[in-house]
């Protein structure tokens, strides 16, 4: 007999289910049916909550993301940087492990327009920059440029170490790289003599 869960409970738990999926075994391995099962329910009665893919998707990248940055932002004193921020960003996919490496690759798989996830990470690039936007705007002439930058080169260096996780080191690469970048930036008046750490 099914478990009887209020709507908001019911929900929470395809999404944490789906989540846990992804986490464990990867995007591929992720079907409506599967979900389903291991709520205990029917594909039909999942389909009330989320009717395709693509909600279903939406519905749990957006709730890892604000896991995400609830964990990141918690462990950022009030008066932080931007570089510290970025840092403390990295540390915590970091410790993340293999989960980092498999979102990681559903973003890679996102960039086919027919993909469940594709609007997701388009509309996701804006928002992410919205919410760090008064961050960088206290210390960056530039924020759209600063925005710019550290895309390209996270991306990059993300897509590098799914092509070969044993040999990039996202943390000591991005150290390389850092002091070129953030130097190559112009910083607001007051912020000129602080260096990346």
């Amino acid at each position: 007999m099914a478990r009887r869960l209020s709507p908001e409970v019911r929900r929470e738990e395809i999404v944490e289910t789906t989540d846990a999926i992804i986490a464990a075994e990867g995007y591929r391995s992720l079907s409506l049916r599967e979900v389903a099962r291991r709520c205990g329910m029917s594909a039909p009665g999942l389909m009330h909550y989320f009717p395709d893919m693509e909600s279903l998707l939406h519905a749990v990248l957006q709730h890892r993301d604000e896991v995400d940055l609830a964990a990141i932002a918690a462990s950022q004193p009030e008066d932080a940087r931007f570089d510290d921020f970025v840092e403390t960003a990295l540390r915590y996919y970091e410790r993340a492990g293999e989960t980092t490496r498999r979102y990681d690759a559903l973003e890679a798989e996102a960039i086919d327009p027919k993909h469940p996830a594709h609007a997701y990470y388009l509309e996701r690039d804006a928002r992410s920059f919205a919410a760090l936007r008064p961050l960088v705007e206290r210390e960056f002439e530039d924020p759209d440029r600063v925005f710019m930058l550290l895309r390209a080169v996270f991306e990059g260096l993300r897509f590098r170490r799914l092509r070969d996780p044993e040999h990039v080191d996202l943390r000591r690469e991005w150290h390389e790289v850092r002091d070129i970048v953030l130097d190559k930036l112009e910083r607001r008046v007051g912020q000129e003599n602080l260096s990346a750490r």
